[in-house]
C-alpha cells in the first residue's frame, strides 16, 4: 500500500512557509510566488507542517484553507508533484480525521499527523494513527517529536517499542524524524524500507546517517533555491566529496552557524526568505520576528550565501 509515493519520497522535501500581510492576514500572493520559485528551481516535493508553516499562529479554519491552497497550487504546477499537509498541532482524533478527509478530497498525497497530547502509552498513540488510517484510508506521514510525559510532564523521546509498532498500521507511509537526537534517529531508520524516514536538521548532520540508510531529508538552506537541495542530493548519492564539502561549508554553513545558532531556526528562516525577496519575515504574536538590526545580519549572510550559490552553479 502506498509504495509508489514512498519510493518517490526521496531526497530533499521542501517546507511550505506561511507569510503574512501587514494586517497579519495570510499573504497568499507571496505564498504562491514562493511555491512557484521552489518548483522553478527544481523542487517537486512540498510539505506544509505544524511549525514551519506556522499552524500554531492560525485558526483551524485558516489551516484548512491554507492546506487547500497549497494542494491546489502545487498540483497546478505539476500534477505529479508530491504535496503533504498537516492537521492542527492540538486537536482531537475526530478533528484530525476531518482534516485528513479534507486533504484527501483536495488531492494531497499524504497527511502529516503530529500528536501533542501528553503521552500515557504506546497504545494511546497507535490507536490515534490507526483510527485515522482506518476511517480515511489516507497515506500518513507521522510527525515524530518528543512527547510530554502524562505521568510527570517531563519531555521524553518516543519509546523504541512505539517506533517498532508503526508498521502494523498499513496507512503509515513515512515518518518525519524531529527529535534531532542521533540515537533516536538511528532507531527510526531501522523502519526503512517499510516506512520512509524524513530527517529534519542541517545537511551536515544528515550526512552522519548515510551509513544507516538515510534517504530523505527536510530542506534547510535550499529554501532560497531548490537547486541547492537537488545538487546536494545528487552529490550525496554519487559520493561527490568536492561538491558536498562546498555546499556544506560555503552554502549551508554561514546560515546555520551565524544566523540559526544565534537567533533560532524559526525566526531566521523567514528572515532569510525576506532577504531573498520571497516573503516578509513578520509573524503573528506571540511568535516574535527579528528586528531591523537583526534582520540586517541575516541579509548580510544571505548576500554571502547567494554569492557562493552562484559560484557553485557557474562551475
Amino acid at each position: 500500500m502506498f509504495n509508489d509515493i514512498k519510493e518517490r519520497l526521496e531526497g530533499c522535501i521542501y517546507t511550505i512557509f506561511t507569510p503574512f500581510n501587514d494586517d497579519h492576514s495570510i499573504d497568499y500572493s507571496s505564498l504562491e510566488r514562493y511555491l512557484h520559485h521552489i518548483y522553478r528551481t527544481g523542487g517537486r516535493k512540498f510539505y506544509a507542517m505544524a511549525y514551519n508553516s506556522r499552524y500554531s499562529q492560525l485558526t483551524h479554519k485558516e489551516i484548512m484553507e491554507l492546506n487547500a491552497f497549497c494542494i491546489r497550487e502545487v498540483k497546478k504546477l505539476n500534477k505529479n508533484n508530491i504535496v503533504i499537509v498537516g492537521d492542527p498541532i492540538h486537536c482531537s482524533t475526530a478533528e484530525t480525521i476531518e482534516f485528513t478527509r479534507h486533504a484527501k478530497e483536495e488531492g494531497a498525497d499524504l497527511i502529516s499527523l503530529l500528536v501533542r497530547e501528553k503521552y500515557f502509552s504506546d497504545e494511546q498513540i497507535l490507536e490515534h494513527y490507526a483510527e485515522v488510517g482506518r476511517v480515511t484510508e489516507m497515506g500518513i506521514l507521522v510527525h515524530e517529536m518528543p512527547f510530554l510525559s502524562g505521568a510527570d510532564g517531563t519531555q521524553i523521546h518516543w519509546p523504541k517499542s512505539l517506533f517498532q509498532s508503526l508498521p502494523k498500521i498499513p496507512q503509515i507511509v513515512a515518518l518525519k524524524e524531529d527529535a534531532k537526537d542521533f540515537e533516536m534517529t538511528c532507531v527510526a531508520l531501522e523502519l526503512e524500507p517499510k516506512i520512509r524516514i524524513v530527517i529534519a536538521g542541517r545537511k551536515s548532520v544528515f550526512m552522519d546517517y548515510k551509513p544507516y540508510g538515510a534517504k530523505a531529508y527536510l530542506n534547510g538552506i535550499s529554501m532560497i533555491d531548490a537547486r541547492i537541495g537537488e545538487a546536494f542530493w545528487k552529490a550525496y548519492k554519487s559520493n561527490d566529496k568536492t561538491s558536498l564539502d562546498f555546499i556544506l561549508k560555503n552554502i549551508e554553513g554561514p546560515f546555520f552557524d551565524e544566523c540559526a545558532a544565534k537567533y533560532g531556526w524559526h525566526r531566521t528562516n523567514k528572515a532569510l526568505l525576506q532577504a531573498a525577496g520571497l516573503m516578509h519575515r513578520r509573524d503573528r504574536m506571540p511568535m516574535p520576528h527579528l528586528n531591523e538590526d537583526e534582520f540586517l545580519e541575516i541579509d548580510a549572510v544571505y548576500k554571502k550565501t547567494i554569492s557562493a550559490v552562484e559560484e557553485f552553479f557557474a562551475k
